[in-house]
């Protein structure tokens, strides 16, 4: 296999193209940080995934990513509803997650299983430090912009030692925040998602594994109070777009216009994607 040595010999050797074309974006980490620490209460209270409404708990089953004992890291674990429920099937979790908000509701949710949290950023987060490189027969990327470049993309593998499975949303429409972003001048998020489907099946199949993708169509309806709205949006767009007060003004009197009954209602229409393979 040659997919470490593409990591490692980028400065003095052949490096896959990807790497350069598959880069991180520019984040305001702290911004990024208030916003998913805002979201940590909704996120705790999302419905629990089960083999009837999640495409990557089927994929585990149907594969037998989950054993009795087995280890699986969760990047970008969120409030710990994948963490819990890979738990409760017998596996020892490992869950990281950038904020420290949504960790706290993880290990109360996981209270008395097998399961440890971290709060850590996955960008910076060393593996050998840790001592989990080849440490995990599962290691879980659901949804979550842990994964954002080549670099990240890679830890993956380099953290496994049997699965990965990274699933993300593309061909994405927004109802509220397409017309956010348009608004203030942000660029759509939606390339970036699709790239990275084409990206991670590139590294993966020059590296010589067989990566498998699987697809499900899915419509998201949320409804948020105008005031939580006004901050999440707000500081989401934040996170890879610096804002001036006039738009972040905009943005409130845009969501204000928006309300209806003192909420704001958006839906989003998406195609999600798990990508899987073995290492």
């Amino acid at each position: 296999m040659t997919l470490f040595m593409m990591n490692t010999e980028k400065e003095g050797g052949w490096m896959h193209p990807v790497y350069e074309l598959w880069q991180p974006p520019e984040v305001n980490t702290q911004a990024s940080v208030e916003w998913w620490d805002s979201m940590a209460a909704d996120f705790a209270e999302h419905e629990r995934p089960d083999l009837n409404n999640s495409l990557a708990l089927r994929l585990m089953q149907r594969e037998a990513m989950v054993t009795n004992g087995g280890r699986v890291l969760d990047v970008g674990c969120g409030s710990g509803r994948f963490s819990v429920v890979l738990a409760e099937m017998g596996a020892d979790v490992t869950g990281v997650d950038i904020s420290p908000k949504m960790i706290d509701y993880a290990q109360k949710a996981a209270a008395g299983l097998s399961a440890q949290f971290y709060a850590e950023d996955w960008h910076a987060l060393g593996l050998a430090a840790k001592a989990w490189e080849k440490s995990f027969d599962l290691v879980l990327a659901h949804m979550t912009p842990a994964v954002m470049s080549a670099e990240t993309f890679m830890k993956l593998s380099q953290a496994s030692r049997g699965w990965c499975l990274m699933v993300k949303p593309a061909r994405r429409t927004n109802s509220v925040y397409d017309e956010l972003n348009k608004l203030v001048g942000a660029p759509a998020d939606t390339k970036a998602l699709d790239e990275t489907i084409a990206y991670a099946f590139s590294l993966l199949w020059d590296a010589g594994f067989s990566p498998r993708l699987e697809y499900d169509q899915q419509v998201w309806n949320s409804h948020k109070p105008l005031d939580k709205a006004v901050l999440q949006y707000t500081k989401r767009i934040e996170s890879f777009h610096e804002l001036d007060e006039r738009q972040k003004n905009s943005i409130k009197d845009y969501l204000e216009a928006k309300a209806e009954n003192g909420f704001v209602n958006e839906t989003t229409y998406t195609t999600i994607v798990a990508t899987y393979w073995q290492v």
